[in-house]
């Protein structure tokens, strides 16, 4: 009988070892505790829910899921963009008894920016974006300007919405934030109360760059909007990044 009991004591003490031995093994090689991380987007399905305020007051349907105010700034800087790419900008400003229509013609290289608007009545406003240096010319001038970005106005950094603008606003400026199915894309919505303007942003979750924004104004009017079409993937060329006289822009 104490035989018995023995073999019994020494067989739970081995079974106990085991599980420690295990558990330390098992801490040791999964490094500890997970650090944290968001979760992988969870995106509506575009049948699913009824009609919302989408972007423009529109009926396109979303439901919010996994982001929210306080998360968005967070997946924006997880999202992956193109290095280079073309693409049109519609930007449509509105007063009183009228409207004004511009369209931007905007290639992209790594740190280069081209930025070609087009008025009616006007010429065409070239613009070189560089890190430290922006490059002006009007139609088919060989003088150009150079303007340090750090005593540019808004009209030579282009005055056209990004990501990059709703990544920075200050975190009490969003009011809202969902996932949104935008013309087939997956997408974020932002909403947000700024100084001037209330403003809403779509920004593609495909291509990570920003599509669509609104700007309404204290009366409850629209000031103007902003309508990207569908980036054209791949390098430019040197052409878009080459100065009147020549000069190439690296």
């Amino acid at each position: 009988m104490n035989r018995r009991i023995t073999i019994l004591s020494v067989g739970v003490a081995c079974l106990l070892t085991l599980v420690l031995m295990g558990s330390v093994w098992l801490m040791y090689y999964s490094g500890g505790s997970t650090p944290f991380r968001l979760p992988d987007p969870l995106f509506p399905d575009s049948s699913v829910g009824g009609p919302g305020p989408g972007p423009g007051n529109s009926d396109l349907p979303y439901l919010p899921l996994t982001v929210d105010a306080r998360n968005v700034q967070a997946l924006l800087a997880t999202v992956e963009r193109p290095g280079a790419y073309r693409r049109t900008v519609e930007i449509v400003s509105y007063w009183p008894g009228g409207e004004e229509k511009v369209s931007h013609q905007w290639a992209r290289r790594g740190g280069l920016t081209r930025v070609e608007t087009e008025q009616p009545g006007h010429p065409v406003q070239n613009r070189i974006v560089t890190e430290n240096m922006i490059y002006l010319w009007i139609g088919d001038t060989m003088v150009y300007h150079e303007v340090p970005v750090t005593k540019a106005d808004a009209e030579a950094l282009s005055g056209i919405p990004t990501w990059e603008d709703v990544a920075a606003l200050p975190l009490d400026d969003i009011e809202f934030a969902a996932y949104l199915i935008y013309f087939g894309e997956r997408s974020l919505l932002v909403r947000t109360r700024e100084p001037v303007y209330l403003a809403e942003y779509v920004v593609s979750l495909e291509t990570g760059l920003l599509t669509r924004a609104v700007f309404t104004g204290p009366d409850g009017q629209t000031a103007y909007e902003v309508n990207a079409g569908p980036p054209v993937q791949g390098d430019p060329g040197d052409g878009y990044f080459t100065l009147p006289d020549g000069g190439y822009i690296e």
